[in-house]
């Protein structure tokens, strides 16, 4: 059978699917899961050893604690186009959440500091959207040098797509090149991740130095 198939057969079950989304938050173990699932443990370890068959989640021993994690990173992306599909398929605008400067969508950037990125880089030549996805330009390695970006090896990933923002209502970057931007701003300190899932913080280092390779309205 055609992988891809094998794999919407494993994402159909509600309780697989209900794994590897509450998995998509961080680790957890099989009593967490099956508490959150609302399942039995004798249920749940049938789908988790399919599921670690599949090389779709992995297992970490901690003492007595075994927690389960995410293994396949393309499974971020593969969530958040069906939760675009989803919107688009129900025929109503998505509503926005309250606009913020900077927050995180899975491991990439997303809020008006995402949309920025995404929407500079797009000018510079640096990404070309396209019906479907996101390419990389001509110039992407001259435009992403400027924020100290190289352009990574995206392996299993796809390298670069369109996630739409709940905030904003327009796309920020999302694929292995939106992660290795947002790893370099975290690490040059212009971004802070927050305490709570999926908070942020710009920094005024940050600021001043997106000022510099942004126009500055866009902030």
């Amino acid at each position: 059978m055609d992988e891809r198939v094998q794999l919407l057969e494993d994402l159909a079950n509600p309780v697989r699917h209900g794994v590897l989304t509450r998995l998509e938050r961080g680790p957890a173990t099989a009593s967490e899961l099956a508490m959150a699932l609302g399942v039995s443990p004798t249920q749940l370890a049938n789908h988790l050893r399919r599921l670690r068959d599949r090389g779709l989640v992995t297992v970490q021993h901690r003492g007595r604690h075994a927690a389960y994690e995410l293994a396949e990173p393309g499974l971020r992306e593969l969530f958040s186009v069906l939760n675009e599909l989803r919107d688009v398929r129900s025929g109503e605008e998505p509503a926005l959440l309250p606009s913020v400067a900077v927050s995180t969508c899975y491991d990439h950037l997303a809020g008006r500091v995402g949309v920025a990125l995404f929407d500079a880089l797009a000018e510079a030549g640096a990404i070309v959207p396209e019906d479907g996805g996101v390419r990389l330009g001509d110039r992407a390695a001259e435009e992403l040098e400027r924020f100290g970006v190289e352009i990574p090896a995206a392996r299993r990933r796809l390298m670069a797509y369109a996630c739409l923002d709940s905030a904003e209502g327009r796309p920020h970057l999302g694929g292995a090149l939106g992660a290795e931007l947002a790893r370099v701003l975290v690490e040059r300190g212009w971004v802070e991740p927050g305490p709570e899932r999926r908070a942020a913080r710009l920094t005024p280092v940050g600021e001043r130095g997106l000022r510099r390779v942004l126009r500055a309205g866009r902030l």
